[in-house]
């Protein structure tokens, strides 16, 4: 697509990019008067220059760790150390699929992912589709997960998702949760008025200096002390959770 957006990848406009930027977010809607930009990544980014993409004022990076109950992301071990070695804040996230054991897929991101304060709370990816399970099964197995890691590293999960998925699956159920939200036209996303977005994931097709592949572009709405309450605090005592699922009755 052709926007403000388009802006960002032209070598050495990023701060006239940044105020376009920031004016149509607030246009759209968005109550903080702050931005900060970041990437997330896989496997399918191959080897990443981290120096270059600090470079590129990126502030953070979620970079994927484990999907189901079998798979490890097989470039999260270096993503996750080079990131954090050139001062990019860092976060990690697990690719969920619902006709797989939730209580698998709890100890294989437990199992992946050692957290340090600082760190991005943990961030459970739902997107799949699956006829095999209901509604409320899905919601309960996402509760599950959210409320163990929660447990496990002492900080509040994120829940990624996509517009569309969130309509039909998730909208108004976790409002204790921060919710990070995809959605690729020049519109922020549309949420619950008691549902808490912090990220928009607004492109999949980002350049990025030190990414030799297409990349995922979002934004947090906040400046870099509302972004760290998002962290695991410096002393985590792996506190009882305290998020609760809502009962949503809207249709």
């Amino acid at each position: 697509m052709f926007s403000f957006f388009h802006i960002l990848r032209r070598k050495g406009t990023a701060p006239v990019a940044l105020f376009f930027i920031s004016l149509f977010l607030m246009a759209a809607g968005s109550t903080s008067s702050e931005f900060l930009h970041g990437i997330d990544v896989s496997r399918y980014q191959k080897d990443v220059n981290w120096e270059h993409v600090k470079e590129a004022e990126i502030h953070f990076a979620f970079m994927k760790a484990t999907e189901g109950d079998f798979l490890k992301d097989r470039y999260f071990d270096t993503n996750w150390e080079n990131s954090r070695k050139y001062g990019i804040k860092r976060g990690a996230y697990h690719f969920y699929l619902p006709d797989v054991s939730i209580e698998d897929q709890i100890e294989i991101f437990k199992r992946t992912v050692t957290l340090l304060p600082g760190d991005l709370a943990p961030v459970l990816d739902v997107e799949t589709p699956c006829n095999s399970i209901s509604d409320a099964q899905l919601r309960r197995d996402i509760f599950q997960w959210l409320t163990a890691i929660e447990e496990h590293y002492g900080v509040k999960p994120i829940i990624y998702t996509n517009q569309i998925y969130y309509n039909r699956k998730l909208r108004g159920y976790f409002t204790d949760y921060p919710l990070w939200i995809a959605r690729y036209q020049n519109a922020e996303p549309i949420t619950h008025p008691k549902d808490n977005m912090a990220f928009w994931q607004y492109s999949e097709t980002g350049t990025v200096k030190g990414i030799d592949a297409p990349v995922d572009m979002n934004w947090f709405f906040g400046d870099v002390s509302a972004l760290n309450k998002l962290c695991v605090p410096a002393k985590a005592a792996a506190p009882a959770p305290t998020g609760t699922m809502a009962q949503n009755n809207e249709l």
